[in-house]
């Protein structure tokens, strides 16, 4: 018979555990558990009086999603081997699970399904949130730090808001059937205009309450939008499926429904500070207009009297063009007269010489008169008529002392 050393022999056992369990299943209830600064989870399962330590390494349980408690029922997939510093068989886990998950899954796909024939997961059925609500329903754990969370973001978004709270049990088998009371109350009584389900993060075994199917039909049918915050932005429950807007944390949900206080205030005197600035800049434009059509119009009165000023230049200019023009002519006129008066045959009357007139004109030929003719002497001072006794004929002169 063969002679083995601890160390060997441990050795031979873990070999041979791995060899024949490469890939195990194993179904128990979680008795003790320790997850310490390194990162690995210590845990032992327990059926009855049997128990089996366990171990999940850092990398496997970072990666998990599912935290177990004491007390859960939980199904394990890995390998067996020999822990040899204590010489103790034990399950080496990799993926970790609640016990009848898969079934618990069919289920939850087919009340899924039934939401879905109804109409209820229809993305079109999505109302909006209101802008300005003036109640905001809460409906969750009074003791939960969810609720603590959901307010105190409400106070810092919008210290104003009305916040009606209705308490209800969150986790468990009662907690479908208190949420839907509590939603009735926040329906029919408290007069919401939007109403938030939430609570904290937790397992999906305390999710669990927010996959029941009435509820999710209670949420559906909701005569105001829903808000589902239940557990981590990385669970959903088919409260979230039906709700009509959904937000990863009780935080979160309080930004969702209720605008920010502060941020419109800033907006408004943002606003306030642009309309002034362009009122300014308009108000300055138009007086720069106003001033260019005051200086292209001017007052009435004040054409008024330009017109007066330029009537009364050109009434004084034209009296002096006038009277100019009159001078010019009276010099014109006299120097006319002057000389009209030199030809005029009444000058040469002042040197003795006299005009004579007869029925034909003025007679300056002898043979334009005739004997008997009464004919008009004009002379210096006067004139006398005379009658024609004879005449000379061409060539003849007169006798000295004859007359007509």
């Amino acid at each position: 018979m063969r002679t083995y050393g601890v160390a060997a022999l441990t050795r031979e056992v873990d070999r041979l555990l791995g060899r024949t369990f490469p890939v195990v299943l194993v179904e128990g209830e979680v008795a003790q558990i320790q997850t310490p600064a390194s990162g690995h989870a210590y845990f032992v399962l327990r059926e009855g009086e049997a128990c089996l330590g366990s171990v999940m390494w850092r990398s496997d349980w970072s990666r998990s999603s599912y935290r177990p408690r004491v007390g859960d029922r939980v199904l394990c997939r890995g390998r067996l081997g020999v822990y040899g510093a204590q010489g103790r068989y034990q399950l080496y886990v990799n993926v970790i699970r609640p016990a009848g998950e898969g079934d618990l899954q069919r289920e939850l796909e087919q009340r899924k399904a039934r939401l879905a024939a109804d109409g209820l997961l229809d993305p079109r059925r999505k109302r909006p949130l209101p802008r300005w609500p003036r109640v905001i329903g809460v409906a969750t754990s009074l003791t939960g730090a969810a609720l603590q969370d959901f307010l105190r973001v409400s106070r810092e978004r919008c210290p104003s808001a009305r916040v009606v709270v209705a308490g209800c049990t969150v986790q468990g088998a009662e907690a479908p059937a208190s949420v839907i009371r509590a939603l009735e109350l926040l329906y029919h009584h408290g007069g919401a205009d939007v109403v938030v389900v939430t609570r904290g993060g937790g397992s999906k075994a305390d999710l669990m309450a927010f996959n029941d199917e009435q509820l999710a039909r209670w949420m559906a049918e909701s005569p105001v939008p829903v808000v589902s915050a239940v557990g981590h932005e990385i669970d959903t429950t088919l409260a979230d499926l039906v709700a009509d807007v959904v937000a990863p944390t009780p935080s979160a949900a309080a930004v969702a429904v209720l605008p920010d206080a502060r941020a419109l205030a800033q907006r408004v005197d943002d606003a306030v500070f642009a309309l002034q600035g362009a009122a300014s800049r308009h108000l300055s434009r138009r007086g720069r207009e106003l001033a260019q059509l005051r200086a292209r119009l001017r007052h009435p009165g004040d054409r008024l009297r330009d017109a007066t000023r330029r009537r009364q230049d050109l009434e004084a200019r034209l009296r002096v063009a006038i009277a100019r023009r009159i001078r010019e002519r009276r010099r014109e006129l006299g120097t006319a007269e002057r000389a009209l008066g030199a030809l005029s045959p009444y000058a040469v009357l002042d040197r003795g010489y006299a005009i004579v007139t007869g029925p034909s004109g003025v007679v300056t030929r002898p043979d334009a008169v005739h004997v008997g003719d009464r004919l008009d002497v004009r002379v210096r001072g006067g004139g006398f008529g005379v009658e024609v006794v004879h005449r000379d004929t061409p060539g003849r002169t007169s006798p000295e002392g004859e007359g007509l």
